[in-house]
């Protein structure tokens, strides 16, 4: 009778340990109430804006393509000869490029280095000075050189095709020129950008995405992916110049969306966590700016890491 206390004692009590057990796992695997993130929640949210715009968007601002325009320099041997002061003869050249209007062709020429550049109009049609005043009006500073005139023909081809006219004008000026030697297929990103570095990008991607999340994009952002005969190039590259390495970006790449995304957190609400109470996923509305009628519910992810949600899903 004695051990048969002892072994119904020891059953009992073996139950009420595993009855507590269970209690202590399901105290531990409790969700967390979404009150309790929400504050971080909408942080995330907001702060993955701009990230997004720099992974999946529009990504970083770059230097417009263009090319320094003194670098195709030409020479035109005019025919006329002149004595210098050794008593030398020699024929007068004439060293001109195209600049970089944008609404016109207008070539910068001069015969000497110790000249400043003209600056004259081609045009395939004759002009008259009323026309060419009204598309190039003087402007304050810009005089011609001695003996120029402005709104003067300085030159017309031998078939009467071409002509070219003296006019007041300022060149654009850009903060970066490329040269033949930088890549054709990637942009160089400006010294002004948020992130001017792979590492930068990194490091911002991971204040709003988890470890985790993040190294699955690190792939196709950095390295490229190859597929067969497909090959999907690196969104972002550090090319190295002669001044170093650069952080350039692809430029034929398609963004993944064009607006950024409007949230209504008065519908969020877990849907799903983990057991581990570390995960958890959250079903919100969202709507486009410029559809703000056409709703839908979408899923996002996050995680705890270290302590502190991040996200674990786009929110693009």
């Amino acid at each position: 009778m004695k051990k048969r206390v002892i072994r119904i004692t020891a059953l009992v009590l073996a139950l009420v340990l595993l009855i507590a057990s269970i209690f202590i796992i399901r105290g531990c695997s409790t969700p967390p109430e979404y009150s309790e993130i929400e504050a971080r929640f909408k942080e995330l949210i907001a702060a993955s804006a701009d990230v997004n715009t720099v992974l999946f968007g529009s990504g970083l601002p770059t230097y417009e393509r263009v090319s320094d325009p003194q670098d195709s320099m030409k020479t035109h041997k005019t025919g006329e000869f002149y004595t210098t002061e050794s008593g030398e003869e020699k024929e007068r050249i004439v060293y001109y490029y195209h600049t970089l209007a944008k609404n016109a062709t207008v070539v910068a020429f001069r015969d000497s280095y110790l000249k400043k550049y003209s600056y004259a109009l081609v045009s395939d049609t004759e002009m008259n000075e009323s026309a060419l005043s009204l598309l190039f009006p003087p402007i304050e500073g810009v005089t011609p050189n001695e003996g120029e005139t402005f709104y003067t023909e300085v030159y017309r081809s031998t078939d009467g095709k071409s002509f070219c006219y003296l006019v007041p004008f300022v060149e654009p000026t850009y903060d970066f020129y490329y040269s033949a030697e930088d890549p054709t297929d990637y942009d160089y990103v400006r010294n002004d950008s948020p992130c001017t570095t792979i590492n930068e990008i990194k490091t911002l991607t991971e204040t709003v995405y988890s470890k985790k999340y993040a190294l699955s994009l690190y792939g196709s952002l950095f390295d490229g992916v190859a597929s067969g005969d497909a090959v999907m190039f690196a969104r972002y590259i550090e090319y190295t110049e002669l001044n170093g390495a650069r952080l350039a970006q692809l430029n034929t790449y398609t963004p993944l969306f064009t607006e950024q995304r409007s949230y209504d957190f008065s519908t969020a609400e877990i849907i799903k966590w983990g057991s581990n109470s570390s995960f958890v996923r959250i079903s919100i509305e969202t709507f486009l700016p410029s559809a703000p009628d056409k709703r839908s519910t979408v899923e996002i992810d996050l995680t705890l890491q270290d302590g502190i949600w991040y996200l674990e899903s786009p929110t693009f």
